[in-house]
């Protein structure tokens, strides 16, 4: 069984502190998942990523759902 397969309670997800990245349009973008309530989904700040202010966003906040993103680093890798 595939990654893709298994429910998303059985899957890896993001923790607060892990650097994520997504596709949004043709970009990719990156940021720190950030406490938040969400079960299906994660709060990433995006003002780790340099080119931020060359990119056309409201806020710095942005929500990803669990299939969305991959986990680049986590903050507390044994």
């Amino acid at each position: 069984m595939q990654k893709q397969d298994l429910p998303i309670e059985e899957i890896d997800k993001a923790v607060p502190g892990d650097i994520v990245a997504f596709e949004r349009g043709n970009e990719t973008w990156k940021g720190k998942v950030i406490p938040s309530g969400c079960t299906n989904s994660v709060v990433v700040d995006l003002s780790i990523m340099e080119e931020l202010p060359d990119r056309d966003v409201d806020s710095h906040l942005t929500c990803i759902n669990h299939r969305k993103y991959t986990i680049l680093s986590r903050e507390n890798q044994t």
